[in-house]
C-alpha cells in the first residue's frame, strides 16, 4: 500500500514537470486577430543640467543659523554628474556675556558625484568659505575655510527631479579652527533638470 501511494505520487510529480514544457505553437500561419501591433514610442532625452540647492538651520538656547545653497550641476554621464554650488550661512548667537552675535559666511564649492545601484549615490566636493565668527581672535577678520567632504547617501530620482539625503565628513577639519558646521554633515537636497 505504501508502494502505491509513493508511485502516484512520483507519477503526479512528473507528469506535473512534463506538462510544464508543453507549449502552443501556431502552425497555420495567420496572426491572431486579438494581438495588436504596439507601436514602440521614441526615448525622451533626459536633460543634462539640472539645478537645485538646499535650505537648513538649526536653532538652539544660545542662538541658531539658517543656510541657502543654490546648486547647478552637469549630466556627464547618467550616472556621473558634476557641479558647483553657492552657499551662504547667517548665524546668530549669545555669547558667554549674554551679548548678541552675528556672522554672516559665503562661498562656493565643486562637487563629482556617481549614482550607483538606481537609489545610492558617494560624492566629493571641495568647498571655500570666506568665515568671520565671534568665537575667533582677532574679532572681525575673516578667515578662508578650505573643506573637501567626502560621503554619500540616497538618491531617488522622478520625472526630471532628484532628492538627495546624505551623510558626509570633512577630512580637512582642523581641530584649532571653529567651523560653522561639524562632523559629520547631514544635508538634504533636492534638484530638477532643465
Amino acid at each position: 500500500m505504501m508502494k502505491s501511494i509513493k508511485f502516484f505520487f512520483l507519477l503526479l510529480i512528473l507528469s506535473g514537470s512534463m506538462m510544464s514544457y508543453a507549449q502552443y505553437e501556431n502552425t497555420s500561419g495567420k496572426k491572431p486577430e486579438d494581438k495588436k501591433e504596439v507601436k514602440r514610442q521614441p526615448l525622451q532625452k533626459q536633460p543634462r543640467w539640472f539645478g537645485g540647492g538646499m535650505i537648513g538651520g538649526g536653532f538652539g538656547s544660545y542662538g541658531g543659523y539658517l543656510e541657502l545653497s543654490p546648486l547647478v550641476g552637469y549630466k556627464v554621464t547618467p550616472h556621473f554628474h558634476v557641479g558647483s554650488r553657492l552657499t551662504y550661512i547667517y548665524s546668530s548667537y549669545k555669547d558667554y556675556y549674554g551679548n548678541k552675535q552675528q556672522s554672516h559666511t559665503y562661498g562656493g564649492s565643486l562637487f563629482g558625484r556617481y549614482t550607483f545601484l538606481k537609489f545610492l549615490y558617494a560624492q566629493a566636493e571641495f568647498e571655500l568659505l570666506s568665515f568671520k565668527h565671534f568665537y575667533n581672535l582677532p574679532q572681525g577678520e575673516r578667515y578662508l575655510l578650505t573643506n573637501l567632504y567626502l560621503g554619500g547617501g540616497l538618491y531617488q530620482s522622478f520625472g526630471n527631479g532628484f532628492a538627495t539625503l546624505g551623510i558626509f565628513y570633512n577630512v580637512l577639519e582642523d581641530p584649532n579652527v571653529y567651523y560653522p558646521y561639524s562632523n559629520p554633515l547631514i544635508r538634504i537636497g533636492f534638484g530638477f533638470g532643465f
